[in-house]
């Protein structure tokens, strides 16, 4: 009797299954596309498009040094506009001056593939970028700071809050090995 009763009830259930399995190709593609091989395509595609707008972004121009400001000279004295010291010959001067230093924009350095994957690895990337702000401070601004491979090691496994007012807190990641510590160091160094 239990024979009868389990065999229709596997009948049943191998019936629903072949229904539900057997959803039209389009359901399939919408699933792949959005829990399948066809998110990692997706995630691929929108870090290469986020990897290439970064990349096209133009970098901020400095400041161009105003003409009209006044400025000291040899005697104490200022001059500005009214004082009509500058010749054309100076203000061509000055301009070709600023071209250079527009020239001169510090240029963003790819970061090193053996790099990469260490910040990768260690979830650096997740709250810092080399030159722009997410929730830590940029590695650019560490450089900026001189400090050793040894100091950042430090900081790194306990890090120190009073050195980055304005940021929150880091978390001590004191599983990070000292080695791969001081290769992501020497590189931040490099910036």
């Amino acid at each position: 009797m239990t024979l009868k009763k389990s065999t229709s009830l596997a009948f049943v259930a191998l019936a629903v299954s072949f229904c539900i399995g057997c959803s039209s190709k389009e359901d399939r593609e919408k699933y792949d596309y959005y829990y399948g091989s066809g998110s990692k395509s997706r995630e691929e595609a929108a870090l290469v498009t986020l990897q290439n707008e970064r990349r096209n972004q133009p970098a901020p121009a400095p400041a161009a040094a105003s003409t009209s400001a006044p400025t000291a000279t040899a005697d104490g004295g200022q001059t500005g506009d009214s004082a009509s010291a500058a010749t054309p010959a100076a203000e061509g001067a000055a301009t070709a001056a600023a071209a250079p230093a527009a020239n001169a924009a510090p240029k963003r350095k790819p970061i090193p593939a053996d790099v990469s994957a260490l910040l990768n690895k260690h979830a650096c990337l997740a709250c810092h970028q080399a030159y722009d702000k997410v929730i830590g401070p940029p590695y650019a601004e560490v450089a900026k700071r001189k400090y050793t491979a040894e100091q950042i090691v430090e900081l790194v496994h306990a890090p120190k809050p009073e050195h980055w007012p304005g940021y929150p807190p880091m978390a001590p990641f004191p599983q990070v090995p000292k080695a791969e510590i001081v290769v992501i160091a020497n590189w931040i160094n490099s910036l």
